[in-house]
Order: structure tokens, then sequence, then C-alpha cells
């Protein structure tokens, strides 16, 4: 006969107060006996690793198979210490001695079962049982594992078993003298005597005895009368069962009990304990006041089922497999999670194995703290950012289309700009040399102040600017002072924002993008890796703009005739990586000309349109 599976260290009332958590349970472990613990429907609740190795059965097996319980049946057990025989893992017969404990906690009432070995009946059965009665009764009585002697009825001990010596720590060639000296409360030895004589037995009598050190033991006393065989009593015997250890232990596990359920309860975070299939087997207060669910509710449900946000979530399952290959945890950040009333909350959950003593996995606990508040206000605060960044790059692309009054040609070259610079600045990242130096960040603010590189310019003369023809020396050197003036501008706002913005690199470009390779660029005559990287590859993208477009004072070139100049300044005027990253990226530059094109000029993309449509209808041609 089988029955489900329950977790050995953990069980639960419905009410969800944990019982016997590992912080009290590891008082029963402390102990050398193997001890079960039983509910009120005698249903396995613990046992500890002693337990095992005397057995040596299974955990698993004495949850599911009942034949354990049959075997030590502790119903039967609860006057007094008896003889069970329990099948070993070869089975072969093992016999040990069993007795049962009631044990009262805040929750309910449950059974305390203790099992040692019984060495002397097993040595007997090995040799074939060859005793009398007489050395039976002997044998049961010296090791008999509670404290048993027979005393007159003035109370003198006749005779003790070393069980009753070890109880009173008195050695057994000592006379013990009478038993009554040894009570606390000498009314309970006269209570016991009365109902003795009213009813030739008494059973668990709780009364307390002193030791020879004055120390105090707490005992079950269990009696009955002798006779003579006239039937006159003439004595009485009686049983000891010492339960001080019981006693601590019960007022231990109340104490824990009570202390672990408050710790448990009082928890900021929210703690929901679910078995291997991901069902909930308990959660804590601040657990049901997150979610709004009740405990009838949520409990033997489907954690996933209850909580779960779709598809796109890895299931339990999922992350049990994730704790198994973590060591026994697994930490998830800003986790979606359904509350009963459908609204999301956002969590950070640590998932975490909970094992018996036998290392057996029999639970995982979910702690969760909630972020929903936080994680909100982060994506206000994103909204904000991505709001406020749209507004400055509106406002950084009409400051630089001041020129754009008087170039018409400035607002179409400051948009293809901004996206030859992206392809560049993407395909270096990708090069090892660059790759810890070109980030999204860097991407982003390179882009945004690209279109700035030409900004001085707005302080330059409408004669020299829109010039039809060949400048003069004097005009040159006019216009190439537009370099320092955007760069002193961009320099003296970069400086009011007192940190590093994107107006650092735009400061570079405007200053830097006609400074040459080779030294022969202008305004400072910078060199190679001395030219900052930003400006480098703005001034690529600016070469080649500015040589695919028409101008008041020439036409534009082809893609291929662009390219092959740029070719041709590789390691003078151009550094050599960026020209590589342009001829690896030549058809998006060419795409991005083509659009551009056919959107300043919609007549040539008309034209093109009707040559590809002829095309079509005259394909033999």
């Amino acid at each position: 006969m089988t029955r489900e599976v329950r977790p050995v260290t953990l069980a639960f009332t419905p009410e969800g107060t944990i019982i016997f958590a590992d912080v009290i349970l590891k008082i029963i472990e402390t102990l050398s006996e193997g001890f079960l613990i039983l509910d009120q429907d005698q249903e396995v609740l613990f046992f500890n690793e002693v337990l095992l190795q005397q057995t040596g059965w299974r955990s698993r097996d004495i949850l599911v198979d009942r034949r354990f319980l049959e075997y030590i049946s502790p119903e039967k057990c609860r006057i007094m210490e008896r003889l069970a025989v329990i099948p070993g893992p070869d089975g072969q017969p093992q016999h040990f001695r069993v007795a049962s404990f009631p044990v009262e906690t805040e929750s309910g009432e449950y059974t305390l079962v203790r099992i040692r070995p019984d060495a002397r009946t097993a040595q007997a059965a090995l040799r074939g049982d060859s005793m009398s009665p007489a050395e039976h009764y002997e044998t049961l009585f010296r090791n008999f594992g509670d404290a048993l002697f027979t005393a007159n009825l003035k109370g003198r001990v006749l005779t003790a078993n070393p069980a009753f010596y070890r109880l009173l720590e008195q050695p057994e060639d000592q006379e013990v003298g009478n038993v009554g000296d040894h009570y606390v409360y000498r009314e309970d030895l006269e209570d016991k005597l009365l109902r003795l004589l009213e009813d030739d037995e008494v059973y668990n009598l709780e009364t307390h005895l002193y030791t020879n050190s004055k120390a105090i033991r707490r005992v079950l006393d269990s009696s009955w009368v002798i006779r003579n065989p006239e039937g006159v009593v003439i004595g009485y015997t009686s049983q000891f069962k010492d339960v001080s250890y019981l006693k601590n232990l019960e007022a231990r596990l109340k104490i824990s009990e009570r202390n672990y359920s408050l710790l448990f309860d009082t928890l900021l975070s929210s703690i929901i304990i679910v078995d291997p299939l991901g069902n909930i087997v308990n959660w804590n207060y601040t657990a049901r006041e997150l979610y709004g669910y009740s405990w009838e509710e949520v409990a033997g449900q489907g954690f996933d089922q209850l909580f779960g946000t779709g598809e796109d979530r890895p299931h339990l399952q999922e992350i049990f497999r994730r704790i198994e290959e973590s060591q026994g945890r697994y930490i998830e950040a800003e986790v979606p999670r359904r509350r009963k009333d459908g609204s999301l909350v956002y969590t950070y959950a640590s998932y975490s194995e909970v094992r018996n003593t036998s290392d057996e996995l029999v639970a995982y606990a979910i702690t969760e703290k909630d972020l929903t508040e936080r994680v909100n206000l982060e994506r206000k605060l994103k909204d904000s950012f991505e709001q406020l960044k749209q507004t400055q790059s509106a406002a950084i692309l009409g400051f630089a289309r001041l020129t754009e009054y008087r170039d018409k040609n400035t607002g179409k070259h400051l948009k293809r700009i901004r996206e030859y610079t992206k392809v560049l600045a993407t395909s270096l990242r990708g090069r090892k040399d660059y790759r810890r130096y070109i980030t999204d960040r860097y991407i982003e603010d390179l882009c945004l102040s690209a279109i700035l590189h030409d900004v001085g310019k707005v302080a330059i003369e409408d004669a020299i600017l829109l010039k039809p023809g060949k400048l003069t020396e004097v005009e040159f050197t006019r216009i190439k002072e537009h370099a320092r003036m955007g760069g002193d501008a961009l320099r003296d706002v970069d400086q009011e924002i007192k940190r590093e913005s994107f107006l650092t690199l735009g400061k570079e470009i405007a200053y830097y993008h006609h400074e040459r390779w080779d030294g022969k660029g202008y305004p400072e005559g910078l060199a190679g890796n001395a030219i900052p990287l930003s400006a480098r590859i703005v001034a690529l993208a600016d070469v080649y703009d500015a040589l695919t477009s028409d101008r008041p004072y020439k036409d534009a070139m082809s893609h291929e005739e662009a390219t092959a100049l740029i070719v041709e300044g590789r390691g003078t005027q151009f550094d050599p990586d960026i020209v590589d990253a342009f001829l690896q990226n030549q058809e998006a530059f060419r795409s991005i000309r083509t659009f551009n094109e056919f959107e300043e000029h919609p007549e040539r993309f008309e034209s093109l349109l009707r040559q590809q449509v002829q095309e079509l209808a005259s394909p033999g041609e």
C-alpha cells in the first residue's frame, strides 16, 4: 500500500503555520537515538538521521511503505517499551526497543517515537535462544531501557535493574534504601499507593525524583501490586520512564515553534514554499498581502497557474533546473507576477532548495522582495529620460541647422552625416582595438554631436560661405576659422554643464574634423592618434558627403569616384582603420546616399522608375 509522498522536514497546518522546521528539528537531531514524529493521523512528519542509520531504511521507503509503522506499532508501546522486529535491507530481522510518547504543542498533539537496537535479543536469536524462562526474565529485566524496581509496602527497594541505578545516578553495589526518599513531592508517592490499593495498577503518573546529586528527573510512574500465593499484597513493581529530556524537548519545541512562526510571518520579504511539482505548501503573511489571496485559495495550487504572467516567462520546472545548475540557489530580478486582482507586481526573486538531513530534496523556497514601486518609478524616469533625449536631440538638430538659412544643403547634409557616422562607429566596434572604447553610449553621443561639426560656420560671411567659385587664400583662411569658433562655442557650453556630456565629443569634432592623419590639417596640425577618434570618424563621413553632394562651386561625384579619392587618402588624409571600415560598408553608404538623393530630387526617382517599368515591359529587347 502506498501513499502520496510528503515533505519530511516540513509540516503545515491549514493556516500555513510551520510546525516542525529545520531550526526546531535540530533539537532532535542532536539525540543519539532514532526518532519519528507522527501527526494525529499517524502520518510521518519527521525522522532523524540516526533512525536511518540504525534501520538501514531509506527515507522515501519510510514515507511510502506503511509496513514500517506496522513493524514498530507505536500505538502499542505507550505504556512501556516493547520489542519490535524490523527487516533490514537484506531482509534479515533486526531487533529494536520501541517506546512512544505524546507531545503537545500550540498547534496540536503529536507522537514522538523512540527506537533503539536491542542487542541482547539479537544475540539470543543468533545462538538459537536456548535460555530458560528464568533467564529470559532476567535478561529482559536487566536490559529493559526504563528503570524497573520492586519494593515492599514500606517502600524499601528489593530489586532494581541497571537503568534504575542510572536514573538515580547511583552505583549498582550501593543500597538504594527507601524509594520514598527520592520523591521530590511525598504526596505523589502516597497518591500512587492509594490508587494501587484500589485498582492494583496505575499508569503514567507524572512525578519528580531526586538523583544522588540532587538533580531533578521528571518521570512517568507505572506500577503493579505484588501478591503472595495467598493473594495478599506484599509490595509493588514500578517502571519509571525518564521524560526529563522529553519535557524539555516539548518546551523547546513550543518556544521554537512560536519564535519560528513569529519570525516567518514578520519577515518583510514574501516567502512561498512549493513542493518539487511546483505546488504551494506554505507561505507567510507578507506573501498573502503581496498577492491578495487567502491561504485556502492557494494551498496545494500550482505556483505558475496562480502567479504566472505568460509563455515568455520560464516555468517553475525550468527554474528548478537552473537552481540545480547553480548549486542550490538561483536569483532573478524584476520578475513579473500576477496578483489576484489581475494587476502586475515586480519582485526580486531568490529560489533555493530545501533538503532533509539525508540531503534529499523535499521542497523549494521562493523568497521575493516587492520591487513594483521601484520598477514603475524607473520606467517613468526612463520614459522621461527618453522624452528629454528626444527634446535634446531636436534642439541640437535645430541649433545645427542655423546655417541652413544660408546654405540650403545643410539640413540633409546633417542627417546623412549622422547616418554615415553611425555606420563607421558600429563597424569599428567590432574590432579588438576599439571594442572597449566604442560603447552604445559612445555611439549615441557621437551621432548626436556629429551634426555640430560645422556649427562655427554661422560666423562666416555669406560672401565667402556661398561663393560659387574658388576661394582666395584670404577667404580660405577665413573659412578655416569655423573649426576653432565652433569648438570654442561648444567648449563654453560644455564647461557650464560641469560634467562630461555629448558636447564633449561635439567640441572635439568641431575643433578637429579638418585635421589630417599626416598632420597637414587644421586648426592645430595634429597627426595620427593625437586626433580624437570622434573627429577622425566624422572627418571621413564629412568628406564623403561633400564629394557626393552638389555645392555652389561644383557638381556631385559618383559613389565610385568618391570612394577612389578616399582610398587614395588612406594613411595621409584619413585614419587607415576608418578607411577600411568605410570600404567594408560601401553599400550602406551608397544606400544612405541614394535614399537622400531621391528625397532631394524626386524627379530622378520617377525617371529611374519609368526606366525599370520599360525594361520589364520589353524583356526581349
